[in-house]
Parts: structure tokens; sequence; C-alpha cells
């Protein structure tokens, strides 16, 4: 696997501290050439429930977020493809969307299509 994937499944199951993550993502171009990894709503609901737990803060979640959003190596699911978006977007931006906190977690969880 390449790095630059290796980093990718890193970054979106939070499996590495986001300081190391934000890191590796900065010897890469904007620019790619290869197909984007899919991002699915489990996989942002595992990181949700995190939060939920305590095992991450809403700082945390915030850095997450914006370190996934608007990357062109990275789309989400086809079906889910909006809604998606617009949970990173939420938690990328609280100052415009609003505090995150463990009710608009749980709203997102109850709101995201599961498989």
């Amino acid at each position: 696997m390449n790095k630059r994937l290796e980093t990718l499944k890193s970054l979106v199951s939070f499996s590495k501290p986001l300081d190391e993550l934000s890191s590796n993502l900065s010897e890469f171009s904007w620019d790619c050439d290869r197909e984007p990894l899919v991002v699915t709503s489990s996989q942002i609901a595992e990181v949700l429930m995190r939060y939920i737990s305590g095992e991450i803060d809403a700082g945390e979640l915030e850095q997450w977020a914006n370190m996934l959003e608007c990357r062109e190596d990275i789309e989400f699911e086809e079906n889910n493809e909006e809604q998606l978006e617009n949970v990173i977007y939420s938690l990328a931006n609280p100052e415009l969307e609003g505090e995150i906190n463990i009710d608009l977690c749980n709203q997102f969880l109850k709101d995201l299509p599961r498989l």
C-alpha cells in the first residue's frame, strides 16, 4: 500500500495522532492522480461514537473533520455523499454550524444510514 493511501486510511479511522497525520499529509500535493478513498457512513459513525464515549474531545473531532473536508483524494460513499459531506462540514465549522456536543453527535448517528 502506498504511503498516501495508508495515511488517508489512518485519517479516516482516526487511528493515529492528528499531528502525525497532518505532517504526513503535508508531504503530498493537493492533486491526486489515483482513485479517491471512499469514506463510508459507518466509518464516520465510529469516530462520532469515540467522541460520545469521551475517547476524543470536541477540538480533536473538529480538527479531524477539517482534515477530511475538501480533500480531492477522499470522497464519500455514493448514496450518502451529500449527507456525509454535511456532517463533516458541520463538525469542521462549529463557529458557523453550532457547538460540537454529544447531542449533536447523537443526532448525526441517528440520521446516518447504517450498512
